[in-house]
């Protein structure tokens, strides 16, 4: 296998990194030390480089399971290129292996693509601990758009027949930008640990071929009003019928109402969101929750009336709770309805997509496909651009910017008023001809 994974699943990467040069990895990781020690019997420092991207992604990478499976995606993607393509250790790197680096991931060989996600890198050998290869995975994906996904399932099955399995392979802008990034941090991180001499990614992405320069503006993607009000009545109904619904209907109505970014629901490794973060102010005016939000920075969001009366206190009760919550109540916001314990990102994705999908086949029923489409590749941060949109005829631009968490009212603005790209429509549609 040219290509061998070099990475365990997230979870698993603080193990493989204690073992990696102990007497144990040979036999928990048998193929991939086999492929290590191949690399190192060509002059390449395999199990060093590898040390180093297990230490980045373990220690300096972030805790966001997200974050990490993207740094790790394109780092051990480049490492992997280094050993075979130029047969080199990353330590060993310049700036024509960034530029030929780059040129490969833009239009890989079509052997190292596959035409479906590969869930894992290595799998469990039944009763025991040794990790096993997937021979299945491969360096690239070719994943069908959420849209087109969707469309094909729920929208018009008719169509999903006629569609090509396979289509080309293309690296996007944003793609491309991300890959840029990731390794410039890691490289960073090399550089300044001074494993290499210098870090080149800056140079190279200056004369990159494929970078398209410049930035338009483009509005947040959000639900009209009137989608959003078959969401509301959709998920009631739903909860209705089905009291496993309940969740689903708090948890998308309080993304779009409070604003919040769906890892600011869940739990990780520092944090549990609980609900006696939910209090009333000291002014007694009314209800606040307490948020950590992006890059741990702590906020207060305010929680309307209208909220507590019609989600909230439901919501509690169908977990046979109180009606409101007590201010030291540690009872997780978001607990699974088989164990209690607070549930992690994938699994509240996991429910805002089936919450997605009720309302497209709600769409669908009522014969209203085009908006069916228009949301058939949403996902749960359109929730919270609608809330911010429709809070802007409400709220100052400067509290928006306090309830979302924004550093600075000037990214507020950007994102959601964009004045000085309104002017420009508004004065360019009367031109003359």
């Amino acid at each position: 296998m040219k290509y061998h994974p070099i990475t365990d699943t997230i979870n698993l990467l603080p193990q493989q990194r204690e073992l990696l040069n102990s007497s144990e990895f040979p036999h928990v990781y048998p193929s991939l030390d086999e492929y290590l020690t191949k690399m190192e019997d060509n002059g390449i420092a395999a199990r060093k480089d590898l040390a180093l991207l297990l230490h980045f992604l373990v220690s300096v990478v972030g805790n966001s399971k997200g974050t990490q499976t993207g740094f790790r995606n394109e780092a051990e993607r480049f490492i992997l290129f280094c050993w075979n393509e130029k047969k080199k250790s990353i330590l060993d790197l310049g700036t024509e292996e960034i530029r030929d680096y780059i040129d490969w991931i833009w239009s890989p060989p079509k052997a190292l693509i596959s035409d479906t996600t590969i869930a894992s890198r290595f799998k469990a050998k039944a009763g025991t601990d040794i990790r096993t290869v997937n021979k299945t995975w491969r360096p690239f994906v070719l994943r069908q758009s959420k849209a087109n996904r969707k469309t094909n399932e729920l929208i018009s099955p008719e169509r999903s027949a006629l569609d090509q399995p396979k289509n080309r392979y293309s690296l996007n802008q944003t793609s491309l930008q991300n890959s840029y990034a990731s390794l410039n941090v890691f490289l960073k991180e090399l550089w300044e640990s001074e494993h290499i001499a210098r870090n080149p990614i800056s140079l190279v992405k200056k004369s990159c071929k494929y970078m398209v320069k410049g930035k338009i503006y483009k509005p947040p993607h959000t639900l009209d009003d009137e989608t959003w009000q078959l969401f509301v009545d959709t998920l009631t109904q739903a909860a209705d019928e089905n009291p496993a619904y309940e969740m689903h209907r708090f948890l998308v109505l309080t993304l779009k109402v409070l604003f919040l970014r769906i890892s600011e629901l869940s739990h990780r490794d520092y944090y549990t969101p609980i609900f006696g973060h939910f209090r009333q102010d000291p002014s007694g005016e009314g209800w606040v929750l307490n948020i950590i939000g992006k890059g741990k920075k702590e906020r207060l969001v305010t929680v309307p009336d209208e909220f507590i009366d019609n989600v909230l206190i439901r919501y509690r009760e169908s977990l046979g709770l109180t009606p409101l919550p007590h201010i030291d109540e540690n009872t997780p916001i978001m607990p699974s309805q088989k164990t209690g314990q607070p549930l992690h990102q994938d699994s509240l994705n996991n429910m805002v997509e089936e919450a997605f999908d009720l309302v497209i086949k709600s769409l669908v029923k009522k014969e209203k496909k085009q908006q069916a489409h228009a949301i058939a590749g949403a996902s749960s941060h359109w929730l919270r651009h609608t809330g911010a949109t429709q809070a802007l005829g409400e709220i100052s631009e400067t509290m928006l910017a306090e309830e979302l968490g924004h550093a600075s009212v000037k990214t507020t603005v950007e994102v959601y008023v964009a004045p000085a790209h309104r002017d420009r429509i508004k004065k360019g549609v009367s031109r003359k001809l």
